[in-house]
Order: structure tokens, then C-alpha cells, then sequence
């Protein structure tokens, strides 16, 4: 009995210290955030299922005033932190969860005011009023959940803000309650608005973006409200171009305003929105632009060194930074997104320039991609031998030496290609170094690069990163490296692969004329799609190619292969990548419009569309009926085909004009033949008509006679 006694006490000790031992582990563990993932299974890469943290399971008021239905009553602040540290970071799609209470509804906050705002590494994801389905304010719990990109997660510390909105001077704060928080990072991403861009689709608007196949890669806000793009408008004051950054209503294309640069260069394509503002570039600068005017601009001459080409600059913004590369002097910058102020500059160097001959130097790379706290580029340089002319004494010429004869085009000097080569004529010795750069995006430390064998061009092969792999895409290959090291995964090969979009566990690329998809994580092909390549995004399992031709939007399910669906016609032969936003799908064509598509069926819009593509045929071909018609009731045959040709003439510069105002790009196809004609057709018509007229008279003069 004695014994059991002690057994029971042992095990009644024992017991107890493991419960403490549980209860001060959980106690850490929700203090940090670091809490293990609760379905994550060690050492799996692409799971399934989702990976859900606890990151604080307490109660917390945040606003400036006491509620006794909130828990606790007085509030604690009106900023909420959390840090955290997730173990892995597999999906494409993250989701801050948490239950509210007393939150002040959208419909009631007014314009930007009680807005309780949600941030993720000091970028703005969401507010929780936009989750609160209620007319006025009340104290029911209401579970909201944000979705966002996992691109704004790091590996390592990570900072989750909840703030209390206020009124217009601040002096008054939301109070509201929330509990439960919760990180939930999902293998697949998650497309709410997916059935409103299932085929069919219709064409809802166009609108008007200026210049001359003007194809611009459309750029929308986060509400998805605002479309922006850039333009070049002559000033009517001045004659002289002027830089515009222009936004257009997503609704329904109607222009809402512009932005004036100031600068003397013309603005690239590449506009980028992120964090409330937008931001464009040309040679000298980087412009950042709110909604009313321009919050700053940052000089880049300081930092294109000895070199005087003009790359294009492309700004990327990621956590609160606009990473841009100026390839011709070498360096990526670092830029605060809020200030304008430099963070760091980063000079690179693919390769050593030879020593033993004077060379040409020509630089080249590639968007920078960022992402988990690495900024990743390729760079390239070529270094051409300069081979110097050599002074010739009179009488001393070479009788078979190549002469170079030239003439003038459009008031150049060309030179006329010689009948054939000049065998003794020297070779230019020519170098090409490519590298891959990996850099910390907080301090533009190097972390890893490698060489890689490139010689063609980089345009086009930006890298993509997804989880914790990066891709590239080079002349004949694919390529997959871990992002921490740059270690080898894989290597696909691939005819002139183009990537456009890592998602749901594989690569989509053009490849020449097809789209292909490979395994994201062995590169093995998944599957092929002949002949319907071009630019494309993926959304909610379909990949939307951007084609030529009458047809412009290609659908493919991103499962198979298999095409689902093409349609979509525009009035331009060549489009954009399509863009997909809040339930609608965006793509500017070389009619230099904008074309905004939704699920619907187009009914007579592709009719519609053909016959102001073709109306001057149309037009002609009617005319030749009335032609008919005139040649058998009208006697004087010279009267009646002269009037014809005069109507001819007036019908296909009407149906010219009408064309040319939906389709700007016909004026040099069909446009360019109608205007060329009507000279021809006009005096036709009045020398017929004048000649049918004199001998109507002489007719009509035998006939009184």
C-alpha cells in the first residue's frame, strides 16, 4: 500500500512538470509568433493543404476610448505589431484571419476616415472595414479574412500591423476589438473573382490611349478602380511633347486625369502601382505620383557614369522600396517608395574587360525580381573590338579593295549593300559576359552570382522567384536555382523561352510559336500548346494568351493544355499581355486602345468589329451594285459611270474616316490605299461626268434641230 502510495505521487509529479513544461512552451511560442504551422508535415515542399500559424489568440482593443462591451475595456493603443517567423513559405497566397468586433463599416466611414488599416512588412494589404457586412456599427463578432501575396513575406522576421482609423484631424479613433489571430499561407492561390472572367467573354469598353500602335501593358490599382498608362501629348501652348501619366476609370474607360512629368524624355511603358502611388521613369528620372500631384522625383543622371545610351529604366516596388537597374553604368539602386530618398547602390560587373585591344562596351539586363528579401537580375556585357581605319597614300589603293558607295533615304546617308564581301576585311574580336546577381534587398549586399552561358540579348528573360526557387529563361533553356544559394535545381530545355507567370506549381512560358508548362519544382513538361504563343497571364487555373490576328485572347486550361476558348477581338492586330483585376480582364491593341472584357457572351460586338475593319470594302462592293444599276437605267453610260465615281470617291472617304476612328493603325493598310485613290477616282469622276455632260447637250442640240 506503502508503495502505491509513492507510485502515485511519482506519477502525479511527473505529470505536473510536463503539463507546466507544455504550458510555458505554448506561453513562448504564441509570445513570438514562431508557432509550428498546424498541419505542416516535415521536410514536405509543396503542400497541399494549408499552413495556418497562430499568432495571438488574446483579446486586444485598439482605438482611444472605453467600451464596456469590448474586451478589454479600455483600449491599449491605437497600433497594434505583431512579429513573426514562418517556417517555410510554400504557396502562392497568404491570409490574415482574425474575429472583429465594433468595427465601423465601410459605407459609413466616408472617405478615408475610421479606415482601420491592415499591413504586412509595412506594406497596406487591406482594411477591415471592407469585411464588415453591416450598415451601421456594431459589437458582433465577424470573422475577416485578408488575402495577399506571399512575394510580401520574408524569410525570417516579419511584421504584421493593425492600426485604429480616426477622423479628419485624428482627434477621434475607431474602437474595435479583435482576437484570434491567425497566418494562413495556401499552396494554391485562391481567385475570388475567377467566374467573372470565365469564357466566353465580352467586351464591355474601349477607350483611347493615344500615339501610334501604342501597346502598353495596362496597370491597375489594388481597389482595381483606376487603370493607368503612360502618353506623349503635344502641348497646344508650346508645340513641344509632354510626358503624361494618365488614369482611366475601370468601370467604364472614361478618362479621369493625368500627371505631368515636366521631363524632356519620353516616359517608358512600364508604370508600376503599389503602397497608394505610381511610378514611371524615362532617362533622367523616377516619378512617383498620388492621386493629386507628384510626391517626388529622384535624378538619375548622378549614376549613369561615363556611359551615354539610355537604357530603359523599369522601377520594381517591394516593401516600401523601388529597386531600379541602369544597366549602362552597371548599378542597381535602392529607393525609399514614401521619400524618394537612396537607400544603396549596388555596382555590378558581368565580366572583365580585356586589356590587350580598345573595345566598345554594350550593356544589357533584365528586370530586377524581388521577393523574400532578395533582389535577383541577370546582367550582361559585350565588349566589341574598335577596329581603327588606316590612312591610305595616294596612288598606293588596293585595285581590289571593296568600295562602299552610298545613297540618300529620307535625306540619310545609307550605305548600299556591296554585291559581295571583302575578304581581307577584319573580324571584330567580341566578348559576352552574362551573370546572375543576387543581392540582400535591405542593403544591396551580394549574397551569390553565378556566370552563365548567354550571348543573345536579355530582353525578355526576367527572372521569376516562386517559393524558394528562382527561374530564368535563357536562349534554349529553363533554369531553376534555390534563392538563398543559387545551387542548381534543374534545366529544362525549352526553344526561346519567354516566362510570364509561375503558379499552382508550374512555369508558363511562350516557347517560339507555343505555350508550354513545366513542373515548377523537376522541370519536366506538363504540357504543350502548338502554335498560339504570346504574351500571357494565369488566373484561377486558365492561361490567357494574348494573340494576333481577328482573334486576339486565347483560353487554355492551365491543367492540360487543352484550349478552352478564343475570342475576344479588338481592332488591332497585336495586344498586350491581358491583365486580370477584380473580375475583369485588360488588354491594350496596336489600334492604341484600351479594352476592358468581362464573362458574357459577345453577341454582335465581333460582327460589329468586322464590319468597321472592312467597311470601305463593304462600302465598294455596294457601290458596284449601284453601279449596275445606274449602267442599265441610265442611257448616257459616261453621265452615269461619272456620277458613280463621284459618289465612290464621297462613300470611301466617309467609311475611311469612320474606320480610322476605332482602328488608328489601318492608316497604313486600307486607310493608305483609300486616300491614294481618291485623287484618281475623283478626277475620273469629274472628266466622265463633264464628258457625259457635253454629250447629253450634244444630244439633246441634234435633237431640236
Amino acid at each position: 500500500m506503502n508503495m502505491s502510495k509513492k507510485t502515485i505521487w511519482f506519477t502525479t509529479k511527473t505529470l505536473s512538470f510536463r503539463v507546466l513544461v507544455l504550458l510555458i512552451f505554448f506561453t513562448i511560442m504564441t509570445m513570438t509568433g514562431n508557432a509550428l504551422p498546424d498541419n505542416e508535415i516535415s521536410g514536405q515542399l509543396n503542400s497541399k493543404s494549408a499552413a495556418v500559424y497562430v499568432l495571438d489568440a488574446g483579446h486586444h482593443h485598439l482605438g482611444d476610448g472605453v467600451k464596456p462591451e469590448l474586451l478589454p475595456t479600455d483600449a491599449e493603443d491605437t497600433v497594434y505589431t505583431k512579429t513573426f517567423f514562418p517556417e517555410r513559405i510554400d504557396g502562392d497566397t497568404a491570409g490574415i484571419t482574425l474575429t472583429t468586433k465594433s468595427v465601423v463599416p465601410t459605407d459609413t466611414a466616408g472617405i478615408g476616415l475610421f479606415y482601420d488599416q491592415v499591413y504586412v512588412n509595412g506594406n497596406e494589404v487591406g482594411k477591415l472595414n471592407d469585411y464588415i457586412e453591416a450598415k451601421e456599427q456594431d459589437n458582433l463578432p465577424r470573422s475577416v479574412t485578408i488575402y495577399f501575396s506571399t512575394k510580401l513575406l520574408i524569410s525570417g522576421e516579419n511584421n504584421l500591423t493593425i492600426s485604429s482609423g480616426c477622423n479628419a484631424d485624428c482627434s477621434d479613433h475607431d474602437d474595435f476589438e479583435f482576437y484570434d489571430l491567425r497566418l494562413e499561407i495556401i499552396p494554391e492561390s485562391k481567385y475570388p473573382y475567377s467566374e467573372n472572367v470565365r469564357p466566353p467573354l465580352r467586351r464591355i469598353w474601349s477607350s483611347s490611349i493615344g500615339g501610334y500602335q501604342n501597346t502598353p501593358l495596362p496597370v491597375v490599382s489594388q481597389s482595381g478602380e483606376v487603370i493607368f498608362y503612360t502618353s506623349s501629348q503635344v502641348d497646344p501652348e508650346t508645340h513641344w511633347m509632354k510626358q503624361t501619366i494618365n488614369a482611366i476609370d475601370a468601370r467604364n474607360g472614361d478618362f479621369i486625369q493625368s500627371h505631368e512629368t515636366g521631363g524632356s524624355w519620353e516616359l517608358y511603358d512600364h508604370v508600376v502601382y503599389a503602397e497608394g502611388l505610381v511610378f514611371a521613369s524615362d532617362f533622367e528620372n523616377i516619378y512617383a505620383f498620388g492621386d493629386d500631384a507628384l510626391e517626388w522625383k529622384f535624378n538619375l543622371k548622378p549614376y549613369h557614369d561615363e556611359y551615354n545610351s539610355a537604357p530603359e529604366v523599369r522601377p520594381v516596388v517591394y516593401n516600401s522600396t523601388v529597386y531600379t537597374i541602369i544597366n549602362s553604368a552597371g548599378k542597381v539602386l535602392a529607393i525609399d517608395a514614401q521619400t524618394g530618398v537612396l537607400k544603396w547602390v549596388y555596382s555590378f560587373e558581368p565580366g572583365q574587360k580585356p586589356l590587350d585591344k580598345e573595345y566598345r562596351t554594350k550593356f544589357d539586363s533584365t528586370l530586377p525580381a524581388v521577393s523574400k528579401g532578395v533582389v535577383v537580375l541577370a546582367a550582361q556585357v559585350e565588349y566589341s573590338e574598335k577596329i581603327m581605319p588606316i590612312a591610305i597614300e595616294p596612288g598606293t589603293e588596293d585595285p581590289n579593295a571593296l568600295v562602299i558607295e552610298y545613297h540618300f533615304e529620307n535625306g540619310r546617308r545609307v550605305a548600299i549593300e556591296p554585291e559581295t564581301e571583302c575578304t581581307n576585311a577584319p573580324t571584330p574580336d567580341t566578348r559576352t559576359f552574362t551573370r546572375v546577381f543576387a543581392l540582400n534587398a535591405s542593403n544591396g549586399e551580394e549574397i551569390w552570382n553565378y556566370s552563365i552561358n548567354s550571348v543573345s540579348g536579355l530582353n525578355g528573360k526576367t527572372p521569376f522567384i516562386y517559393n524558394d526557387l528562382v527561374y530564368f529563361g535563357l536562349e534554349d533553356v529553363i533554369v531553376a536555382r534555390t534563392l538563398s544559394t543559387g545551387r542548381p535545381i534543374w534545366n529544362s530545355n525549352v526553344s526561346w523561352p519567354h516566362i510570364y507567370a509561375v503558379d499552382d506549381g508550374k512555369v508558363f512560358a511562350s516557347a517560339g510559336s507555343d505555350v508550354v508548362a513545366l513542373d515548377a519544382y523537376d522541370g519536366s513538361l506538363v504540357w504543350r500548346s502548338h502554335g498560339n504563343s504570346g504574351p500571357l497571364s494565369v488566373y484561377g487555373g486558365l492561361v490567357y494568351v494574348g494573340v494576333s490576328g481577328n482573334e486576339n485572347l486565347l483560353m487554355i486550361d492551365g491543367n492540360t493544355g487543352e484550349q478552352v476558348w478564343k475570342g475576344g477581338r479588338t481592332f488591332g492586330f497585336d495586344v498586350s499581355q491581358p491583365v486580370l483585376s477584380n473580375g475583369r480582364l485588360y488588354m491594350s491593341a496596336s489600334d492604341s486602345r484600351l479594352y476592358a472584357f468581362e464573362h458574357g457572351e459577345p453577341g454582335i460586338q465581333d460582327i460589329y468589329a468586322s464590319l468597321v475593319e472592312y467597311l470601305p470594302l463593304f462600302a465598294a462592293a455596294a457601290m458596284l451594285v449601284l453601279l449596275i444599276v445606274f449602267i442599265r437605267k441610265i442611257e448616257n453610260k459616261s453621265l452615269a459611270l461619272g456620277s458613280w465615281l463621284l459618289a465612290l470617291g464621297v462613300v470611301l472617304f466617309l467609311s475611311n474616316i469612320i474606320m480610322l476612328e476605332y482602328i488608328p493603325e489601318a492608316d497604313w493598310g486600307m486607310g493608305l490605299l483609300v486616300i491614294l485613290s481618291l485623287p484618281i477616282i475623283i478626277v475620273a469622276g469629274i472628266l466622265l461626268l463633264v464628258y457625259g455632260m457635253w454629250q447629253k447637250r450634244k444630244i439633246e442640240r441634234s435633237d431640236n434641230n
